[in-house]
């Protein structure tokens, strides 16, 4: 686990699709025949002469405000949603409006209620009470000050050898909070998944996005500079002055660019492959072999993982790199990269002062304006530093019980009509139809909250600041996480955030995942009608289901374990079904300077397309189903408002696609929305049969 020990590392790496967005239409004569199918020459020039998505992104204000409300035949993303997007603005300290955020709101709000109440007295409601008192008392942080930093501050400085670097970078309690290039966490093997791995991770470089360091994008130009801005006033603060502070900070980003021309883009970790390459098991003594003079083995030994049999490592190319680094003319320059990450991490932690830098910070980058309150401040740290004890203390507060029913039921009706989908298509083979059959008879339900959960009973905070606080929790939690080598994993145990607005399918686990937090406003309420409830979380279950059966899902068997279960045949056949999707979107440029990368969004606007399918299908079996009620609800649970800036950033780093592309490229697919609103040729929604992109 990563000295910051805040929950487990391999978000990128298990499933994800994280809140993908659902989107896929109804059989019907628009779906792609085997006979329509372009060729691998033809792909990329059909895709190409299709209607390429000429709608404005209006989910930039400026844009909404400056338009006049299309029609629904040619722009059902802003024709729908047109008074919401004019009239919605973004709050203080956002930056961005949308119904995953007011859902994810309504929750915070239920939960805020929390920290005040005194009719729960668990261990439990004690700690984030405890931590959100600690938080919001800035007379104590303000007193303060920067003094919660400078023993780390000074330890770093004092290195003097690299035998000092070393021993430093093995001390879980010196290097708390610290990067130190690796961090260490059991999660289940891409192998063995029924028993946990110790993975070997890299901790993130400053401008996020190892592609930056080659040529620097504006995006990446915005986060340096920034970034500079923020570590340049900490420094200062600690008695630096702002030229000395500048060339620090310069110096890491001259030492990661090194560290950059082997790491993973992070376009690469979005590609279909990169479980193949992220698989890289050792021993104890092949993993001291690669790392060479990098101490990992005293590394792993020193955080509590020394009895793992095996080490998954992420990137092993970069543990080779920092071999070369490690080296004591680069002294300077590690301690360097060890102070700039931390000081940037804790900027947010200390008094009035660093916080407001901090905020500014985020702000640069998001786009967003302002503060949000103190409390809804506090609220996010206690969810990040004790999310379980929040959790369980919000499910003896509210009963989700029934909730929990609700969703289960509806993935009961859905997985049917994925069976019924694959079973459908006639370019799979029937062998290829039994094996995703028997993949999908095992995908486990994870709905709305767990059953068990990990136990914080021994964790004292008492007498603590903030930063104290941290440390004792990351501590509390490294010792939960290293009591989990080499056992089997637990699968009722799924630790995840079920506060936040999100969904997301898990290869290694099999499993979809519907959490608490999204069950509300426009994705879910009990009162609504079956299209509402079929156009909200019905297509988000759909589109999360599909991940199973996308490229990286077929890297995963139904046991979760990583190894090819396609043949090459049926695989060939959706490479060619997926090139002429990514084509597609290559054609659409949201912007004068971005375009949209097919590579990158291919998986999700895929999902898209196949959970609005499945849910069209199961439509069929519903006499007056209200199609139109169904499309709107689904163009409203994706509108968004949101700056440019974000959505530049979303444009290049985000596996999905913008918000606007998510709903009208992948409505015009299907015959029942043309129908519905009487789509045809010449208008901005209409796209011929035979380039048309749905792969399902």
């Amino acid at each position: 686990m990563r000295k910051r020990f805040a929950c487990g590392m391999i978000a990128m790496i298990s499933a994800v699709a994280v809140f993908c967005a659902p989107l896929s239409g109804c059989a019907g004569t628009g779906d792609v025949t085997e006979d329509d199918m372009p060729s691998e020459e033809t792909a990329a020039e059909r895709a190409a002469s299709a209607q390429a998505g000429n709608w404005t992104d209006a989910s930039i204000k400026e844009n909404a405000l400056s338009a006049k409300c299309p029609d629904e035949k040619d722009d059902y993303y802003f024709a729908v949603n047109y008074d919401w997007l004019r009239e919605t603005d973004i709050k203080d300290g956002h930056s961005y409006e949308s119904p995953m955020l007011a859902a994810e709101q309504n929750t915070r709000q239920k939960a805020m209620g929390l920290f005040s109440g005194e009719e729960i007295n668990s261990h439990d409601a004690e700690l984030i009470r405890y931590l959100y008192e600690t938080v919001t008392d800035w007379e104590r942080r303000n007193e303060l000050g920067v003094t919660p930093v400078k023993k780390t501050v000074s330890d770093i400085s004092g290195i003097g050898t690299m035998e000092e670097l070393t021993a430093f970078i093995c001390d879980p309690a010196r290097s708390n909070c610290v990067d130190t290039f690796v961090s260490a966490a059991n999660v289940p093997g891409l192998n063995d998944p029924a028993k946990y791995t110790v993975r070997i991770g890299n901790d993130r470089l400053l401008l996020e996005d190892a592609a930056e360091y080659a040529v620097l994008t504006e995006t990446g130009n915005r986060i340096y500079e920034a970034k500079k801005e923020l570590f340049t006033t900490l420094a200062v603060r600690l008695g630096l002055d702002e030229e000395g502070a500048g060339a620090i900070y310069d110096s890491v980003l001259a030492l990661e660019e090194q560290i950059a021309s082997v790491s993973m883009s992070a376009a690469d970790k979005l590609s279909d492959d990169r479980f193949l390459k992220m698989n890289n098991d050792y021993t104890p003594d092949e993993l001291a072999s690669v790392a060479g003079d990098f101490p990992v083995i005293p590394f792993v030994n020193g955080f509590g993982y020394g009895k793992a049999e095996i080490f998954s490592v992420n990137e092993p190319d970069v543990l080779r790199k920092l071999n070369e680094l490690y080296k004591p003319e680069n002294l300077a320059a590690i301690k360097n990269y060890m102070l700039v990450h931390y000081l940037i991490y804790m900027s947010d932690k200390l008094d009035r002062e660093c916080y407001e830098a901090y905020v500014r910070t985020q702000n640069t980058l998001s786009g967003a304006a302002g503060y949000v309150s103190d409390e809804e401040m506090a609220y996010e740290a206690v969810l990040k530093f004790l999310r379980v004890p929040l959790e369980k203390t919000y499910l003896e507060k509210y009963d989700c019980s029934g909730m929990k029913e609700d969703i289960t039921r509806l993935c009961g009706e859905i997985i049917p009509g994925y069976k019924a989908m694959i079973e459908s298509e006639d370019w799979l083979s029937e062998e290829m139809k039994q094996r995703a059959v028997r993949k999908l008879e095992a995908v486990r339900i994870n709905a709305v909250y767990p059953d068990k959960w990990k136990d914080y009973s021994h964790l004292v905070l008492d007498g603590l600041d903030y930063p104290g606080c941290i440390r004792a929790v990351n501590e509390y939690e490294l010792g939960l996480d290293t009591a989990l080598t080499g056992c089997a994993v637990d699968p009722g145990l799924w630790d995840l955030n079920i506060l936040q607005c999100n969904a997301f399918y898990d290869h290694q686990t099999n499993s979809v995942n519907i959490l608490l937090g999204m069950l509300e406003g426009e994705f879910y309420d009990e009162d609504m009608s079956r299209e509402e409830l079929y156009g909200g979380i019905g297509t988000v279950i759909g589109h999360e289901l599909s991940h199973a059966f996308d490229l990286s899902g077929a890297r995963f068997d139904e046991n979760g374990r990583l190894g090819e279960w396609w043949t090459d045949e049926d695989k060939h056949a959706f490479e060619l079904r997926e090139a002429a999707l990514k084509a597609y979107y290559d054609s659409m440029v949201p912007f004068e300077n971005g375009r949209v990368s097919g590579e990158n969004v291919v998986n999700e606007a895929a999902a898209d397309m196949a959970g609005v399918k499945v849910m069209l299908m199961l439509a069929k079996e519903h006499d007056h189903f209200d199609h139109d009620a169904f499309f709107r609800k689904y163009a409203s649970i994706w509108r968004v408002v949101s700056p440019y800036e974000r959505e530049l950033y979303l444009l290049s780093k985000s596996d999905h696609p913008l918000n606007y592309l998510r709903v009208n490229a992948t409505l015009q697919q299907f015959d029942e929305f043309l129908v519905t609103y009487q789509v045809g040729e010449g208008d901005g929604m209409y796209i011929s049969p035979q380039n048309r992109v749905n792969i399902w």
